[in-house]
């Protein structure tokens, strides 16, 4: 227990702690957490078919998929998974940056989806048939969402720190961490083996910065409203009312 009227820094954490929960369930996260849901249930049917067909792995299935299926299968790019390591590590990605789809307008938020996927598996399909030795290529994965949502949020908290929630650092740590990797994969892939690339990450990341850098706010889902606060661009004569 603090004895020099300083918290102790276990207190700290779990108020930190305390408030990340807090915001998360205030937070309005429908529209990702649909996504990860709708991945959720496409992952389980590649399980489901990689046990019925009998192949050694859901990668496997994928890949056969991609190599002797119909074109259609394409359209599940953004969906499929080639095992549950990559499955898991962007769900969890995804669910962590949720909360970033308050900063957006309803609509916004889709358009930023919809955008940042046909971009992500764009560029990424470039790439690989650009450089790949391989006359069919596939790339699958909702990884470029994350790394979109990721840069937004690095951006948009260095632009607007006085408005950082505790989910906004949480958020702006992520997505420098999406930085580091894609700078990593660019040192180790450029100039030898352009190929290596992960172009879905490279130009989600870019997408989501840039996003991040035009981005202006909504007042009524500024970081000081959602803790009961009047907001910074709020008329300092209008009290703030508990239910705004």
């Amino acid at each position: 227990m603090a004895t020099d009227g300083r918290t102790d820094p276990p207190d700290d954490f779990r108020a930190f702690v305390s408030a990340l929960v807090r915001e998360y369930r205030a937070a309005r996260t429908r529209t990702t957490l649909a996504l990860v849901a709708l991945t959720s249930v496409v992952f389980l049917l590649q399980v489901a078919g990689a046990y019925l067909t009998g192949a050694p792995s859901v990668r496997a299935l994928t890949a056969f998929l991609f190599l002797t299926g119909d074109d259609a299968v394409y359209l599940l790019s953004l969906f499929l998974h080639r095992g549950a390591p990559h499955f898991l590590s962007n769900a969890l990605v995804l669910v962590v940056l949720a909360p970033q789809e308050r900063h957006f307008s309803p609509r916004g938020y889709w358009l930023f989806v919809v955008t940042g996927a046909l971009l992500t598996l764009g560029v990424g399909y470039a790439v690989l048939l650009a450089y790949s030795p391989e006359s069919r290529v596939a790339f699958y994965g909702i990884s470029g969402l994350g790394y979109a949502l990721g840069g937004f949020a690095l951006v948009r908290g260095l632009r607007h720190r006085r408005d950082c929630s505790p989910l906004d650092v949480v958020a702006a740590i992520v997505g420098l961490s999406s930085v580091v990797e894609v700078a990593g994969n660019l040192f180790v892939s450029l100039p030898g083996a352009p190929a290596g690339v992960n172009g879905g990450h490279l130009s989600g990341l870019a997408f989501g910065l840039a996003v991040g850098a035009m981005w202006r706010g909504r007042r009524d889902l500024s970081a000081d409203e959602e803790r009961g606060r009047p907001s910074a661009d709020e008329e300092p004569s209008r009290p703030s009312s508990e239910g705004e």
